[in-house]
């Protein structure tokens, strides 16, 4: 387990974190203060990584399962002479991670920066999330695309 700058995280009630967890909150050079926020009745299982630089909110009900990665940061490499090793290089300032209510995260799913996932939302196994997710939809592979979105209409899950 590893939690680096808990004075960032915000945990709801009901949270449930199994072993593995890394909640890595790291700081940016601008000095602003970064937010990590989980919701209640939240389920973390083993081996998921987060990191926030800026800002991760992860709402109530959420369950994310095994081996799933959430980052709002970056690593930039567009310049070449940069000494610094990519891998050391951060940029987060104005990123985000937004996960909404009753949202379920399928197995080794990465979520990357600047992306909201609806409500009542499935995130496929091992899917790459990259962009937006509209609520009550189903979403799968590299990089995830809607594959269902629930119709109030027929009551129904439908294909896309």
């Amino acid at each position: 387990m590893l939690i680096a700058n808990p004075q960032y995280i915000s945990l709801g009630n009901n949270v449930a974190i199994r072993d593995g967890i890394r909640l890595e909150v790291v700081r940016s050079a601008d000095g602003s203060s970064p937010r990590l926020e989980i919701g209640n009745n939240v389920n973390i299982e083993q081996n998921v990584h987060i990191i926030c630089g800026s800002k991760i909110i992860i709402g109530n009900d959420v369950s994310i399962t095994g081996g799933v990665a959430i980052v709002d940061v970056n690593h930039p490499y567009d310049d070449v002479t940069d000494p610094v090793k990519i891998g050391d290089r951060i940029q987060a300032a104005g990123n985000f991670v937004e996960i909404e209510s009753g949202v379920f995260i399928g197995y080794g799913a990465i979520i990357l920066p600047n992306v909201r996932i609806g409500k009542n939302s499935i995130i496929g196994a091992y899917s790459v999330v990259n962009r937006d997710v509209p609520e009550f939809s189903v979403v799968a592979g590299n990089p995830a695309k809607v594959v269902k979105k629930y119709s109030f209409e027929n009551k129904i899950w439908e294909r896309i």
